[in-house]
């Protein structure tokens, strides 16, 4: 779907679908092209780029999730199972649940970021209501996390775009 998006001149669409196709195991060299294709055509390494310390942590979170939490989660696994079989006592037994369920929990927390691109440009407010004042724009292909209140949708990164939108033109990047 993402290269008929790209075809159509549809970026907003084609990097949400190129996104998921990556998220859902396809990591061809030709789905990789295309997905960083229509990334430079809407800019996102300069829109996307972190400019506070929050900003550092969510991108550096992002790419933690993507597997190495994972694999750091089942290395601790199998040095601990090693390591019980030497000397198993109630106190290495917990110590082992704690150290091998802190990495797995942590990606799982982070994966359930609510992660949205945005599909058409969006007025960014001060408040979650039209009364607040408008304080900027999000153009369309950006990658955002938000949290819900009602219609509104509070843009936590990237901090750039801080603020509140409306919840319609926002895509949930989440497989079904």
């Amino acid at each position: 779907m993402g290269t008929v998006y790209g075809e159509m001149n549809n970026w907003p669409m084609a990097r949400f679908h190129f996104i998921l196709a990556e998220k859902s195991g396809l990591n061809s060299k030709e789905l990789i092209q295309n997905k960083e294709l229509i990334e430079t055509k809407i800019e996102i390494s300069r829109l996307e780029k972190a400019l506070d310390t929050s900003d550092y942590l969510i991108k550096a979170s992002n790419i933690a999730s993507d597997g190495p939490l994972l694999t750091i989660g089942f290395l601790f696994l199998a040095v601990g199972i090693w390591f019980l079989k030497k000397k198993a006592t109630l106190k290495s037994a917990v110590i082992f649940v704690l150290v091998v369920s802190t990495p797995l929990m942590l990606d799982f927390w982070i994966d359930s970021w609510p992660r949205k691109i945005v599909i058409a440009p969006k007025t960014v407010y001060e408040g979650p209501s039209v009364l607040f004042g408008a304080i900027g724009e999000i153009p369309a292909g950006v990658m955002v996390i938000t949290n819900k209140k009602d219609d509104w949708e509070k843009v936590i990164y990237p901090s750039r775009f801080s603020g509140w939108v409306k919840s319609d033109h926002l895509e949930r990047l989440e497989l079904k």
